[in-house]
Order: structure tokens, then sequence, then C-alpha cells
């Protein structure tokens, strides 16, 4: 919701807090500050309010960008870049590009030069940026980010930590954070100026955030510290807005007519210094506790009187059921039963339209509070992570270093076995080349082994022919000749066909003669089968195709044919795809 009252309340307090001196006094005494810390905060507590004057904006910061420049002070090139993104929000009143890209510029410049107290600044000032125009989802991270810096940043380092930890506090009171709120406020408060708006301020909000999560007696404590210090300053509003808080306590305890005097002293000083929305509640909080006295004519002043201070806002809706509820509760004691139904009637209008509003609220509120505890959940792995990278590099410095003590005290005996290690050496050479001939010996017999089956097969081949033309010049007639070379012919054959158990042994010989040349020629041609293999084992052997016949168990004509298979297959695999 963009409006005035939006801004005041959140905007609103970049201005609040600055200066109204003008640019040349004020860029003066920046000059003059030489603490960087102060330095810092006189640059940020520049006005940037110019409406839709941009050219002025730009025109009015620069001489604290040519500063920066000059001293090369990223803080205050930091700072130059927030202020552009203040100016630049108030001039298009909403979310806009050039805002969002002064704020890139400044988180990118602090990051990249390791300033993690302005990095968390920065991220406050981003998130309540977007707060600000209600975009409460692209807050939340920023918000989140600088929840995580702030645990390892000191708390006197920071700037205008009053203001930015106020920032942070309306957030998470706003999400149903209380505790959190209180937490930033109580570490801000020592470093507020004593006795000054800002200080009544906090403590007041202190005070509101407990009595928000029932802490009642401490909600007591930090009104009764918020009076005195508004009692010194002589700060007229704020003792009739904190009367008005105290008032509840008053009239909880049954001190009645307390409360009430307590209540008209809010209204009044409310009035008189123009703090119209604290006498509208006020004065709904008056007619009330008349009503609870019965006292119905002074209750219906009061509560037309707060009606009077109400807008036509979503602000207002919640003050507008409340006061439809008092005027029906004043019409039943006065016995006006038209008047009450009415006002009933009303009462209802309200309350359905606040439910349909705070039911979308609590369920945004669950996701807000769904989105904190997984990002936080998120920031402790990764914190579980960094320590554990963080023993790992402990164990490996401990690992070298003991590293280094036995490699010192394996030199220092080195010496002491260097004979031996010659020794050994030899001794090794020895049984190496022993290792050496045994190796070319088993070679040289498998070598005669492998001549031996070649010849072998040959010899073999010649009979198995011979015992073929027998069988085919053999009279036919003598049968009993004919079954007998036909049993020898078979005998021969079976006795000749290679196995896959032999083929295997085969092969094992095949290899340790022929080394590394079979697999040379499976990775040359991937697609090679087993029986592909044993082909080229025999080719390599060069056997006769009948020789592989009788082999292999295969007709002639079929080894021709796998012949002819496995060229062509080895052609297909050389040529290019």
């Amino acid at each position: 919701m963009k409006t005035k009252l939006t801004r005041t309340l959140f905007l609103g307090l970049f201005f609040l807090w600055g200066i109204s001196l003008s640019w040349g006094q004020h860029m003066n005494e920046i000059i003059a500050t030489k603490d960087p810390l102060k330095q810092l905060e006189k640059v940020l507590m520049s006005p940037v309010d110019y409406k839709q004057d941009t050219l002025t904006l730009q025109k009015n910061l620069k001489p604290i960008l040519d500063l920066a420049n000059k001293e090369r002070s990223v803080p205050l090139k930091w700072a130059y870049y927030m202020l552009m993104a203040d100016g630049y929000s108030i001039a298009f009143d909403r979310v806009n590009p050039r805002t969002d890209h002064f704020f890139s510029l400044g988180e990118k410049l602090v990051f990249d030069n390791d300033y993690p107290v302005l990095q968390m600044v920065g991220n406050v000032r981003h998130g309540s940026y977007y707060f600000t125009y209600r975009a409460v989802k692209e807050a939340f991270p920023y918000f989140l980010q600088a929840a995580d810096l702030q645990k390892n940043i000191a708390t006197d380092k920071v700037p205008l930590i009053e203001m930015h930890y106020n920032f942070l506090a309306r957030f998470y009171s706003y999400i149903g954070e209380n505790a959190k709120a209180v937490e930033y406020l109580k570490l801000a408060l020592p470093y507020t100026e004593k006795l000054s708006r800002k200080q009544i301020d906090m403590t007041n909000s202190i005070a509101v955030y407990l009595r928000r999560d029932s802490l009642f007696d401490q909600s007591h404590t930090y009104f009764i510290q918020a009076m005195q210090t508004a009692k010194l300053a002589k700060d007229s509003v704020w003792i009739g807005i904190i009367a008005g808080n105290l008032a509840d306590f008053e009239w909880e305890k049954g001190n009645k007519d307390k409360a009430m005097a307590l209540v008209r002293q809010n209204i009044d000083l409310s009035l008189r210094y123009n703090e119209l929305l604290d006498a509208m509640r006020a004065n709904l909080i008056l007619a009330s506790m008349l009503i609870d006295q019965k006292q119905w004519l002074k209750a219906k002043e009061h509560v037309h009187n707060s009606m009077q201070l109400m807008e036509d806002k979503p602000y207002f809706l919640s003050f507008k059921r409340d006061a439809a509820k008092a005027l029906s509760q004043i019409a039943k004691g006065m016995g006006q039963s038209d008047e009450e139904l009415r006002q009933l009637h009303r009462f209802i209008s309200y309350e359905d339209s606040l439910e349909k509003r705070n039911s979308n609220s609590e369920m945004q509120k669950i996701s807000w509070k769904w989105e904190m505890e997984r990002y936080e959940q998120a920031i402790k792995i990764a914190e579980n992570k960094r320590q554990q990278i963080k023993q790992t590099y402990q164990y490996v410095g401990v690992f070298l270093i003991l590293i280094f003590v036995i490699v010192l005290l394996l030199i220092n005996r080195t010496k002491n076995k260097i004979q031996i290690r010659s020794a050994h050496l030899e001794k090794e050479q020895l049984a190496l080349a022993y290792e050496k001939q045994l190796v070319d010996q088993e070679l040289l017999v498998l070598k005669d082994s492998l001549q031996e089956f070649t010849n072998t097969i040959k010899i073999n081949d010649q009979t198995i022919n011979r015992l073929r033309r027998e069988l085919l010049e053999e009279n036919k007639h003598d049968l009993e000749s004919q079954t007998q070379i036909a049993k020898s012919l078979n005998m021969m054959l079976e006795t000749h066909i290679m196995t896959d158990e032999r083929w295997m042994k085969f092969k094992n010989v095949f290899d340790k003669v022929h080394p590394n040349f079979l697999q040379r020629q499976k990775e040359i041609y991937p697609k090679l089968t087993e029986n592909d293999l044993r082909l080229i084992a025999l080719g390599k052997l060069e056997l006769s195709n009948r020789s592989m016949s009788d082999l292999l168990g295969v007709s002639l004509e079929g080894i021709k044919k796998a012949k002819q298979r496995l060229k062509k297959k080895l052609d297909e695999m050389d040529s290019p795809s």
C-alpha cells in the first residue's frame, strides 16, 4: 500500500533521523570529521528527499562521491550508493529499477572488499526498502542475511545502529517474531542519545513487543522506564502515549479510576500535539472503560470522537470494528434495540473483512516463519560443513607434520641402511635375472609346444586326408573295411576337434608366444567375436582351410565363408564412418 501512512511508518524513518543543514555546511562537517565511523554516519544522515527532482538529488550527492573517490574510501562510496537508492525510492514512491541498481552496486562493492558490517547494514536497508512498499517476500532474504551477518559483528562498529536495528525490530515484529525484535532493540538501546525521542521510542517499543508475547511484568518495567525518560526529557507527546499504555496495567490491577485518568491524559496530550492516530486509539480505549462502568453517554461521546479521526483506509478497519462493537454495547445498555441491531450488522461486516485479511496474514506469517527456519537450517548446515572443512585442514596439517617428522627420522636412518639396501638390490637383480632366465626358458618351451601343436595338426591333417581317400577308394562292397576306416576317421576327428576347453588352453599358450596379439586385434576391431579370434589365431599359425575345418568341426565351405565374413567385417571397421 503506497500511502502516506506506509511511508510514515517505514521509509519516513530515513528522514526523521536526518539533518537540515545546508549542503555546504554539511559537506564541511563530513570532511572535518576524522573518526571513520562518525564520518560515515554523517554521510548516511544526508537529506535525500527531493520528491521527483532526481537531478537535484544527483547534484547534491555528487560531492560525497567525489570525496569517496578522492580518499579511495569504500565505506563513503557505499554510503553514496545507499543514499542514491533512498532518493530514487522516494522519487518513484515504489519498487523501481534505479533503486535496485544502486543497492546492487553497494552490495557488490562491500562484498568484493570484505566489509561484513556494511554488508549487514546494506541488507537491512535493502530489506527495509522492499518492506516499505509491502514487497515482503522480496524483503525476507535480505533481513535473514542481515540477521546471519549480525551474529559475528561488534555492535559498536555498526553505523547508525539505533536506526538500522529499529528497522530489523519492526520487520521481525511484523512477522510475529517479537522476541527477536526485542533482542535487536536491546542491543541498540545503549547507543541511543540519552533523553532523546529515539531512546523513549525504543524503550516503549520493547515494552509493547514484550506485552505482545504476554511477558507482562517485563513489559511493565520497560513502560515505567520509558515514562521516566519521557518526563526527564519533558516530552509531553510521549508522556501521553506511555500513559495510555500504562493504563492497561492499572485497569487489570483494579485501579480503574487511575487507568481512566491515564487514558484521558493520553487523549489530551495527543490532541494538543496533533498525534491524531494515538488520540483515536485512546478514545476507543476510554470508551470501553466507560462501557464497563455503564456510563453510556460519555462512552458514546468518546466513540464518536474516535470515529472522527478515522480515515477510509484498510489500516483503520480494526478500529472501525471496535467502534461498531462499542456502539452496539452502548445501544443495548440504553435499551435501543434497533440501533443495537444496526451496529451489530456493521460489526459483523467489519469482522468478516478482518477475518479474511487476518487469515491471509496468518498464512503469510506461517510461510515466512517456515522460510526463516529453512534459511537458518541452511546456515547451520553450511556452518557444519565449514567446521568439517576446517577440521579436515587441521587433520591434514597434523598429518603433514607427522609425515615431515617421519621423513626426518627416515633420512637419519637412511645412511645406516644404504649398504643393506645395496645388498638387497644385488640380490633382487640376481633374482630378476634368474626369473628372466626361467621365463625365457618357459617361452622357448611354449614356442616349441606351439610349433609341435602346429606340426601335429599338419600330420593329423595328412592322416585324416589319407583315411578319407581310403574310405573313398575302398570297395563299397567291403562294408567291414569301410566301417573300420570310418571309425578310425571319426576317432581321429574327435581327438582333433578344438573344443572350448582346448581353445582356452591353446589361447593361453598362444598369448604367451605372441604377447597381446589377440588383445590388440580386439582393441582395433572391438566387434570381433571369439570365433573370429580363433580364425585369426589359426591363420597366424599358417594353417590351411582344411586344417581349420577339421579343428573347428566346420565344413571346408563353412571355413571359407567364415573367412569371407571376417574379411568383410575387418574392412567395414577399417573404413571411415
